[in-house]
């Protein structure tokens, strides 16, 4: 899975999103159940691109190709987009130098130690593509349990009139624990709304848009003083070894018992049973989860009959437009590989995303 050099013989680092297209025929592999117009999308962004794809079909109509069919796609593909990429895949793909995901989130594929065995394989994500509805789905989590709905929702359901009083957003404290691009969007809203804003993140530069939405950015040094003070707490960050269990038993212990705990990230990121113990204890008021530990939730969680609890089933990114935006998106970045540039939305291994 060499990269070839360019002309005057130099060759990029490895991971470094610049490569070099060897051959005049490109074969994208499309692991995706895309409509024809999109898969005519990417073959129109240069006549070298050949698409190949492993589904019959499209939408909810695709039905995947037999496996002896995909690895005979495989033996030929040179790019790859789509959901997952399954490591020993990579193994009969002795041409592929790009992964492009259709996803935001790497840690599955990262975990399997794709980026360890072909080092020269070049990643990268749709980090972009769900900032509107994760944003939205943010914000209707917080209206939900600020204005009183867990209540409504509850009362409804024993046809029981009890009225009470709703709360206000504005002049709430929002903490964003992660600040890329959806907890930028989210920023914004909340900023909107009139509620303070504040982010957990181990850098950020200050040239990032959304910035004038937050009033103060927290060092993750410092995570515990930031849930100390904010009235809803969202995790956005991403999944790596340093963020797993990052809210666990002494950041709910430094939480306010009126706080709210929003999880659209991963449910790895939360000790999922410090976190039941507060909500039982009501150490903290309740919790908006799309994102568990165990997909889908089993049965037995107890969180299924927690009245303070919000349960969607990691639907928060799920919008009809997903497949023209990861479209976009991907055509974007075969335009540069075309072009011999520099990749958009990199995955660095040494650093988890």
């Amino acid at each position: 899975m060499d990269v070839e050099p360019s002309a005057n013989g130099n060759r990029p680092a490895p991971n470094s999103g610049q490569i070099f297209a060897a051959r005049q025929a490109v074969p994208v592999l499309v692991h995706f159940p895309l409509e024809q117009e999109y898969l005519d999308a990417i073959a129109s962004v240069d006549p070298r691109v050949q698409v190949l794809k492993t589904y019959e079909g499209a939408g909810d109509n695709a039905q995947p190709l037999s496996e002896v069919q995909i690895e005979a796609l495989l033996a030929q593909a040179e790019v790859f987009f789509g959901f997952g990429f399954p490591i020993e895949w990579a193994d009969k793909a002795p041409h592929l130098r790009w992964v492009q995901l259709a996803s935001a989130g790497a840690d599955r594929v990262l975990g399997e130690g794709l980026l360890q065995r072909h080092p020269d394989l070049v990643l990268t994500t749709a980090s972009g593509i769900h900032e509107v509805p994760i944003s939205e789905h943010i914000l209707a989590m917080i209206l939900y349990f600020g204005r009183g709905f867990d209540q409504a929702v509850h009362n409804q359901a024993r046809r029981k009139w009890a009225r009470y009083t709703a709360g206000e957003a504005r002049g709430k404290t929002v903490c964003l624990v992660g600040y890329g691009p959806i907890a930028r969007r989210a920023a914004a809203l909340c900023h909107a709304l009139g509620m303070k804003v504040v982010t957990v993140r181990a850098s950020i530069a200050e040239e990032q848009p959304g910035l004038d939405a937050v009033e103060r950015f927290y060092p993750i040094a410092d995570l515990n003083r930031a849930l100390a003070e904010s009235d809803y707490v969202v995790i956005a960050a991403p999944r790596t070894p340093q963020s797993e269990g990052m809210i666990g038993k002494a950041q709910f212990e430094a939480m306010k018992s009126s706080a709210v705990l929003i999880n659209i990230s991963r449910g790895a990121l939360v000790d999922e049973a410090a976190m039941i113990e507060a909500l039982r204890d009501k150490r903290i008021a309740g919790a908006g989860l799309d994102v568990f530990a165990e997909e889908p939730l089993p049965e037995s969680s107890l969180l299924w009959d927690m009245p303070n609890v919000l349960i969607t089933p990691h639907v928060s990114g799920s919008n009809p437009y997903y497949a023209r935006r990861a479209t976009d998106l991907f055509c974007d970045n075969l335009s540069r590989y075309l072009r011999n540039e520099p990749l958009g939305n990199l995955v660095v291994g040494e650093r988890g995303y």
